[in-house]
């Protein structure tokens, strides 16, 4: 059954580094100054050149963010899932959307608005803080998709985006085991630049090292330190770990305010 209710998505919540590193009491401010929004398969949430309206959380589905060339041609440039938030650059600079954002299914998404965040920071200076550190996560996550179209082969970049996606760039806490890539074949190969077929190949190489599974329209990860292995070890400094440092944790981040 739908609900309005923020907090009966709690357990997605805590999946996300940012929002379990709040202090209990400003988690519990954010939510309660949240609603809940649902979209239909490809509803629109905003568009580039819209204003600023507010932050997100996809908390169930996925949102496809793209763009559009000048020949007309649409550019995937990620797929967002639970539980990233997202749209706190025009917090800051006040300035437009800069891609588009739909849902790639029925999807649920929490919102808080322009005007609560600002009651937010008026009532809480530190929260201009803990966005900042929400926006720095994101300038992290550029730098190493930079690194990887400068130095990385295809087959890296293909297991570098798997790994990033199924941990939203290393802002979620995956589960290690069986996680599924929001990313199909098609998506992969709009994100990487290449053909479905170079898509293909690659996938098929690391399912016959075990590395992940393949059916229809999923790939599903079966190992994760190969992966991260196999991404580089920029990507995961402890790649050859049962667990991989960058996504796991048994403490509170240490940004906590």
């Amino acid at each position: 059954m739908p609900t309005s209710d923020p907090k009966h998505y709690l357990p997605v919540l805590q999946k996300s580094l940012w929002f379990n590193g709040l202090p209990a009491a400003a988690a519990q401010d954010l939510l309660s100054e949240a609603t809940v929004l649902h979209l239909g398969a490809g509803q629109q949430l905003f568009l580039r050149g819209d204003s600023f309206d507010g932050i997100y959380c996809v908390l169930e589905g996925g949102l496809r963010v793209t763009g559009i060339a000048p020949n007309g041609q649409e550019n995937l440039f990620s797929v967002i899932s639970p539980p990233t938030w997202f749209g706190e650059i025009a917090f800051f600079d006040g300035l437009p959307r800069t891609h588009d954002a739909l849902a790639v299914g029925p999807t649920v998404l929490l919102r808080v608005s322009p005007a609560r965040l600002h009651e937010l920071v008026r009532t809480d200076p530190q929260w201009s803080f803990r966005l900042a550190v929400l926006m720095a996560q994101k300038t992290r996550l550029l730098f190493f998709a930079l690194e990887a179209i400068a130095r990385l082969d295809t087959q890296a970049r293909l297991a570098r985006v798997i790994a990033m996606t199924v941990t939203q760039g290393g802002t979620a806490i995956p589960d290690l085991v069986g996680r599924i890539s929001p990313l199909n074949q098609g998506s992969l190969a709009e994100t990487l630049g290449v053909t479905r077929q170079t898509v293909a190949a690659g996938l098929k190489v690391l399912q016959d090292q075990g590395i992940v599974s393949l059916s229809y329209r999923r790939v599903t990860v079966t190992d994760w330190p190969r992966l991260c292995e196999t991404a580089s070890a920029a990507t995961c400094p402890t790649a050859k770990a049962t667990t991989c440092r960058w996504w796991t944790s048994n403490r509170p981040p240490k940004w906590r305010v």
